[in-house]
């Protein structure tokens, strides 16, 4: 064996020996002595120092120049996709996952990985293709039944998420996301008291957490056991949580405890910080808390206001009654009345009742 080559091998030993002992910088100061090579092992490692010391570009290049010396190398494809996907490239990083796959195709971790990816990359239903073949290769991983539950949750595909719960579960029965899950499929069936008794033993070994509170609040809210809404809204509130939803709850429950001026205030809160598709239903409860106190002139503009927002047929009804109420003059209510008949709504008794009072309000 001639000198150079025996030196080349004790400068990989040596960093492999830092490289050990997690000194990646030195380690990578004496492996760039060699980077002008065409050694598949030292570019591995010069791409591992740079991974570990967060210099991403640093250890794309080398694994980049891996592949060009052998397309199949396992470390490189592996290692670039975490690296992908660390610089929010995930097609890249699918790529990487889905040429492994091509090369292992039993293989559940790469599967997982490519699953991932697909997920970030906002595809997913094709993620949930690839965490099902995992699951089928790897029917022990709980992280991958979590991640295909929670793909499913979002299709409302509430029977397969619970098969997948179970499964897990009778494997890792304190495995508290896929408990958590369970909570959250409970919810979406409308199972309410399922919701209450999971999150109740959630809570008896773990603390509360906002989750927690939320999935609770939702099912007593539900129920009408408004004052454990309150409970659990005011714990959200008292941790500094500060969204549109929770004030909706608590003006709803408020507003059924009877305290309407509180309604009242808690409403426009959810109406300031709302940015969501439900502020046309926070306007909406704005208004009936004002109906209820009969103010029908602060009604009508909330009402109006929810209209503007979300077009729903039976604001025309409510506007058309509150109108009715409040103005001698019933032309503008009978204009209302008769475009909620016009509209798609289905509320029979609405309707109904709107029909009689075109026709009182015509003659």
């Amino acid at each position: 064996m001639d000198s150079a080559r025996v030196a080349h091998q004790q400068l990989i030993r040596s960093s492999d020996s830092l490289m050990s002992s997690y000194q990646f910088e030195k380690a990578l100061s004496l492996l760039n002595t060699m980077s002008d090579t065409l050694d598949v092992n030292v570019l591995l490692r010069i791409g591992q120092c740079n991974f570990r010391l967060g210099l991403s570009r640093g250890a794309i290049l080398p694994y980049e120049r891996v592949l060009k010396l052998d397309s199949t190398n396992v470390t490189a494809l592996n290692q670039l996709g975490q690296l992908f996907a660390r610089d929010g490239d995930f097609y890249k990083a699918l790529e990487c996952y889905l040429r492994l796959v091509a090369m292992d195709s039993s293989n559940s971790y790469y599967y997982k990985q490519a699953a991932s990816m697909a997920v970030k990359s906002d595809d997913k239903l094709v993620a949930a293709v690839f965490y099902e073949k995992a699951l089928h290769y790897n029917p022990f991983d709980t992280e991958a039944s979590l991640a295909l539950g929670t793909l499913l949750m979002d299709l409302e595909e509430f029977r397969r998420v619970d098969s997948l719960v179970e499964n897990g579960l009778a494997l890792d029965p304190e495995y508290k996301p896929l408990i958590l899950l369970k909570a959250k499929s409970a919810l979406g069936q409308q199972k309410y008291h399922d919701v209450i008794k999971i999150i109740n033993g959630l809570v008896e070994t773990t603390d509360t957490l906002a989750i927690h509170a939320r999935l609770l609040g939702a099912s007593y809210f539900q129920l009408h056991d408004y004052n454990k809404v309150m409970t659990c809204m005011n714990f959200l509130v008292n941790r500094n949580y500060d969204s549109d939803w929770i004030y909706y709850y608590l003006g709803a429950a408020t507003r059924e405890l009877g305290n309407i001026p509180a309604s009242i205030i808690y409403f426009r809160k959810a109406i300031e910080k709302s940015i969501s598709e439900n502020t046309g239903t926070y306007y909406s409860q704005l208004g009936r808390s004002f109906e209820e106190m009969k103010d029908y002139q602060s009604a009508i503009r909330a009402y109006r206001a929810a209209y503007n927002n979300s077009k729903e047929g039976i604001l025309l009804y409510h506007l058309a009654r509150s109108y009715d109420v409040y103005y001698k003059d019933k032309a503008q209510a009978l204009a209302y009345y008769k475009k909620y008949l016009e509209s798609d709504d289905t509320i029979r008794l609405a309707k109904e009742y709107s029909r009689r009072r075109v026709q009182a309000i015509g003659q």
